[in-house]
């Protein structure tokens, strides 16, 4: 699996294929004049590197909830509330372990504080992630 770069004009993004008729096939996609080419060979992350990422990404995903506990001005009663909710959560993204939010994460419950916006803005996140891994 290689970097492919589909452009058109000034348009273009990167891309992991198996073949470049692969890459080309996507860009067919996209509709006229769309080309693929060859850009880098894909250098799979080292055991060090995928759990460096996981942490910053774990700190990334606390971050976020914090600051929308926040700015929603929730009771401390509500913090607690959500905190034991997310308590295995939290514990995942401390680890590093994305994978097991992902699995987690949408068995949780929405209520006034973790709503369904919420919810679906967490689960995207996680979802782009780990995307990007595949």
């Amino acid at each position: 699996m290689n970097y492919y770069k589909i452009t058109k004009g000034t348009y273009s993004v990167l891309k992991r294929f198996d073949t470049l008729a692969k890459a080309q096939a996507f860009a067919d996609t996209l509709g006229d004049g769309y080309t693929a080419e060859f850009y880098a060979p894909y250098v799979p992350l080292t055991l060090q590197e995928r759990l460096d990422l996981d942490l910053e990404f774990g700190q990334h995903l606390i971050y976020v909830f914090v600051e929308d506990n926040r700015i929603m001005a929730i009771t401390s009663a509500q913090s607690e509330g959500v905190l034991v909710k997310f308590r295995d959560i939290l514990s995942f993204a401390q680890t590093g372990a994305i994978t097991s939010i992902a699995t987690y994460l949408p068995l949780i419950s929405v209520d006034d504080v973790f709503t369904r916006e919420r919810k679906d803005k967490y689960v995207q996140m996680i979802t782009n992630y780990l995307n990007q891994f595949n």
